[in-house]
């Protein structure tokens, strides 16, 4: 597979890694030519023409992946030179960094008005996403036809089960009246985020009862509620925007949510 083949590939996967590209090569250096993938682990595909420069290309390739910006580093190929590192080649090399990020992978769990108002969003900014809810009737291809899959099942926590939550799965809950069960589910999986939509007291009332069913204070400390960012919102589509908004922000920072496997 051609090396800009496998970036197609990494992107349509939702795939994090970095692509190295030289794009200035002055004198004497391994090659004035290349490319070169860099996951966040440090393992490589392709080349910039090896050697000490392009140890050093790798780690600045995962510290851009840790902060996730792009950006240009130059090397001295002169162990002689200001600045330079331990090569004799001479020359000078600029590559470009680019950083590809993966985008949020929503879990829709509720189909109704607001996963709806929900979906329109995450097909304006391209996120995949997929759909969980317990009635037929509204998870279907026809209301969601972009949705990556739909997972149906009359027990909703069997159907957050077959949606194979992980690492990069944004949660939000919002079913008509399964919160609970679909909670309890989501928190044995490391994920990303996970909210529900909810008034204080519905809060209280399903936390209490998860407690009770051994989901411990720091699992339900994970779970954003009330959801969305303070922007005043009110109608069903105000709202969407104010949750997507606060995955935007929290997708720059976010690590995985402890996992705890509980008693199904």
């Amino acid at each position: 597979m051609l090396l800009m083949e496998k970036v197609a590939k990494l992107t349509r996967q939702n795939e994090t890694f970095a692509l190295a590209m030289i794009i200035e090569s002055k004198g004497s250096t391994p090659s004035h030519v290349g490319k070169m993938i860099v996951y966040r682990d440090g393992t490589i595909e392709g080349t910039v023409g090896g050697g000490l420069a392009e140890h050093y290309i790798i780690e600045e390739s995962v510290k851009a992946l840790e902060k996730g910006q792009s950006k240009i580093v130059e090397y001295k190929l002169n162990k002689h030179a200001k600045d330079g590192i331990q090569m004799n080649c001479g020359g000078t090399l600029r590559v470009f960094i680019e950083v590809y990020t993966s985008r949020p992978e929503l879990v829709l769990a509720g189909a109704g008005h607001l996963g709806y108002a929900l979906a329109k969003l995450a097909d304006f900014l391209e996120y995949p996403y997929c759909i969980v809810d317990d009635r037929i009737g509204y998870c279907t291809k026809e209301r969601f036809p972009n949705a990556s899959n739909l997972f149906v099942n009359e027990d909703i926590g069997e159907a957050m089960l077959a949606a194979n939550l992980n690492e990069k799965s944004y949660v939000v809950i919002v079913t008509k009246d399964r919160d609970d069960i679909a909670l309890k589910m989501a928190l044995q999986f490391p994920i990303a985020y996970i909210g529900m939509v909810a008034s204080k007291r519905k809060v209280i009332n399903i936390f209490e009862k998860l407690k009770s069913e051994g989901v411990t204070q720091e699992q339900l400390k994970q779970i954003h509620s009330p959801i969305g960012l303070e922007i005043g919102s009110e109608t069903t589509e105000e709202i969407a925007i104010s949750i997507i908004g606060e995955i935007i922000k929290l997708s720059r920072e976010n690590k995985p949510i402890k996992v705890k496997q509980l008693n199904r």
